[in-house]
């Protein structure tokens, strides 16, 4: 074959220009930050352990972008699109299979050793339709803190009610237990005065036929211990969350509070002596309950509009394993899921990882259903409004709100 001159001479100055070309226009640069959304509580705990890692998920720059409250970050996630979502989000688990619901989660693949080391009902809790989304990372639960300058806890809640009686007649304190996270808190209470929501069957499923929460045991001792002659409140028990009675405790006008580790560095700066224990029950026989469900972190849908699924895979990765979860429990003193760093915990993130055996599961189908015209926690506050605010009988309010939570729950149990 024939070659001719200026054939080669054209064909050397197209690769000139082509090499040329290539040199002067850059490629477009890949994505490689991962943008992580998460409350203030957490924000604030783990921004300086890991806003701008460049080791957990290598490749990738980790970014926290954290919300004045969760109620913020919820709105903006409903809100959320390609361009505005985030990679990854910390949150109660039921937003992981919220978001596998609505397509708007990450599916993953488990290791054997993840597995081995998370226990099957929380890897459960953060799946749907047998695909993982999600990775459990704590266990969201209550304990109670007792100021210890009123002396050791008590045993029984008989003898915290006649402690909190002596210190208020000598016009120390103005409470003795508070709900410190609203009417989500007050289960400990009703279940150490023989209360509580639903009863059990063999298999430890919610028996919803059987409403504890009028039981005449609860209504008995609530008589008793928690109304003042004229049939109202006597202040024993306050359920109007952090802002309300948390203040009370953290200003020493309260004997205890029931809450979670996340208030645990605002009690300490408040300069409070504590311990940690359960609610003790009437008679110090058998334990109270709490409601108990999982913290998580999912990978969102959005990631791959966004070029980052396989970073967000590994971080998953990272924050499964027994680093990243001794990494989150250090920083949030919340307890963790992962089983094998038990021995690496402080005392007080122990003290709610054990806590965590007497909790109640938090089953939101049930707790959320409203239609009987009110959901769990709207009719307990109502129901605490009537029966210890307005002082219209403890029996007669509880069994009202007992007839709206047996409907409520009886078409919440054929949702799940």
């Amino acid at each position: 074959m024939k070659i001719r001159k200026n054939g080669i001479a054209a064909g050397i100055a197209a690769v000139a220009t082509a090499a040329m070309l290539a040199v002067s226009v850059p490629a477009h640069a890949a994505n490689t930050t991962i943008n992580i959304w998460m409350d203030d509580q957490r924000g604030a705990q783990l921004s300086p352990v890991w806003d701008g890692s460049t080791t957990i998920a290598p490749g990738y720059t980790i970014k926290i972008t954290t919300f004045s409250s969760r109620d913020a970050m919820m709105s903006a996630w409903d809100k959320a699109t390609a361009a505005s979502g985030p990679d990854m989000m910390f949150d109660a688990v039921s937003s992981t299979t919220d978001a596998a619901k609505n397509g708007k989660a990450l599916p993953i693949v488990l290791t054997a050793t993840q597995k081995a080391e998370l226990p099957a009902a929380a890897l459960g809790a953060a799946s749907y339709q047998g695909t993982q989304y999600g990775i459990p990372v704590d266990v969201d639960t209550t304990t109670m803190y007792w100021n210890t300058k009123f002396g050791k806890a008590p045993k029984t809640f008989a003898a915290l009610a006649a402690t909190f009686q002596k210190y208020k007649k000598a016009g120390k304190v103005t409470t003795g237990i508070c709900a410190g996270d609203g009417t989500w808190g007050a289960l400990p209470v009703l279940t150490a005065l023989g209360g509580g929501a639903w009863g059990y069957k063999a298999d430890g499923t919610p028996d919803v036929g059987k409403v504890l929460f009028n039981s005449p045991a609860f209504v008995k001792n609530a008589n008793a211990l928690l109304v003042d002659k004229k049939g109202k409140g006597n202040g024993l028990f306050a359920w109007d969350g952090w802002d309300g009675c948390g203040q009370s405790f953290v200003n020493g006008k309260a004997l205890a509070i029931n809450t979670g580790s996340w208030r645990l560095s605002a009690i300490i700066d408040a300069g409070i002596n504590y311990t940690l224990q359960p609610v003790p029950t009437i008679d110090g026989k058998g334990t109270s309950h709490q409601w108990s469900g999982f913290g998580a972190v999912f990978g969102t849908s959005y990631s791959k509009d966004h070029g980052v699924d396989l970073g967000v895979k590994t971080a998953l990765s990272y924050f499964a394993s027994q680093k990243g979860a001794l990494a989150y429990a250090t920083a949030t003193k919340r307890p963790p899921v992962n089983s094998k760093i038990g021995s690496h915990l402080s005392a007080d993130v122990a003290g709610f990882a054990n806590a965590a055996k007497t909790g109640a599961v938090q089953v939101n189908g049930l707790l959320g259903d409203n239609t009987g015209g009110a959901n769990w926690y709207d009719v307990l506050s109502s129901t605490f409004d009537a029966a210890f605010t307005k002082g219209q009988g403890v029996k007669a309010s509880f069994d009202k709100g007992a007839k709206i939570l047996k409907v409520d729950w009886a078409h919440g149990i054929t949702t799940l």
